[in-house]
């Protein structure tokens, strides 16, 4: 089963990259917003932290990697990934957009021979969730570990299986489809991250990728079927104002009176709803972890 799920995720990312080659749709699904605010995020753990060697992990056609290496010019940046087609789309994006501090090699990290290379920031966004079984997952966590430098950092960007679970319900709620789940893929559960915090120090855990989910898989979902429009996620969605308040009481009132609620979505009465709507989130977190290696 494991060997047939990840010839299907292989399948699909070639897919991708013959369709978008180095656009940035190609690692999002058309949405290139949710690209930039992961950039962001990422650049400013590298302006924060002295970071000389920085490895992507799961680069893909490397957008991202190429973005943060000219943001970055004091690091040395690595992309791997384990899909050949990616990884010429990556180098000929880089030769397109050169950046002198960036290279990229095709690598699976189980399979191929180890490397001596260490790392101060390895950072991985939606990579795991790529991992066919959560003990594969874990596999790839602990080599990873082994990679990092002492007091070195590991980053992840995942999508959580009970968070879109619970996205779903509200979208159900709001009379919008479910967000399909591609088969390939193993979204992350608690006990990935309890492997996590087994093996390093969680140092911060923030929700930038949540909101965003919150703001354009649900809210402005829902504004797009009151218009009768297409989802377009290179819109702007400057309607949004216009149609906040009648969005967030459908959103803050749904038909059983139960609104999930950030706190791992405890259920909260009535006249906690509004408090509830202000800090949603989907379990889509950035969390952030340093190695428990000492120099």
């Amino acid at each position: 089963m494991s060997i047939v799920k990840k010839e299907k995720m292989l399948t699909f990312w070639s897919e991708r990259a013959r369709l978008y080659a180095g656009d940035p749709r190609a690692n999002t699904g058309g949405d290139i917003w949710l690209r930039e605010i992961e950039i962001a995020y990422v650049d400013k753990i590298l302006k924060d932290n002295f970071c000389p060697d920085v490895l992507d992990f799961g680069c893909a056609n490397g957008y991202s990697t190429s973005r943060l290496a000219k943001l970055n010019l004091q690091s040395r940046f690595t992309g791997i990934d384990i899909n050949w087609e990616m990884i010429e789309a990556a180098k000929i994006n880089s030769e397109q957009n050169a950046a002198p501090n960036l290279e990229y090699r095709r690598y699976d990290i189980l399979q191929d021979d180890p490397t001596t290379e260490k790392y101060d920031l390895i950072y991985a966004i939606r990579t795991f969730q790529n991992i066919e079984s959560l003990e594969m997952q874990k596999m790839v966590l602990d080599r990873l570990c082994d990679r990092l430098k002492p007091n070195g950092m590991l980053l992840y960007i995942e999508s959580y299986l009970d968070g879109y679970r619970r996205l779903n319900e509200d979208r159900e709620k709001m009379g919008l489809r479910p967000l399909p789940i591609h088969e390939h893929l193993t979204l992350l559960t608690d006990e990935f991250d309890n492997h996590a915090r087994s093996k390093m120090k969680l140092m911060r855990r923030d929700s930038l990728s949540s909101s965003y989910y919150l703001a354009t898989r649900l809210l402005y979902a829902y504004i797009a079927k009151m218009n009768n429009e297409p989802i377009d996620y290179n819109h702007p969605i400057p309607k949004t104002r216009r149609c906040t308040r009648r969005v967030t009481e459908r959103v803050v009132n749904p038909p059983d009176g139960q609104i999930h609620h950030p706190n791992r979505f405890a259920r909260q009465p009535s006249d906690h709803r509004k408090q509830a709507i202000k800090s949603y989130a989907i379990d889509t977190p950035e969390a952030l972890f340093r190695s428990l290696k000492r120099g």
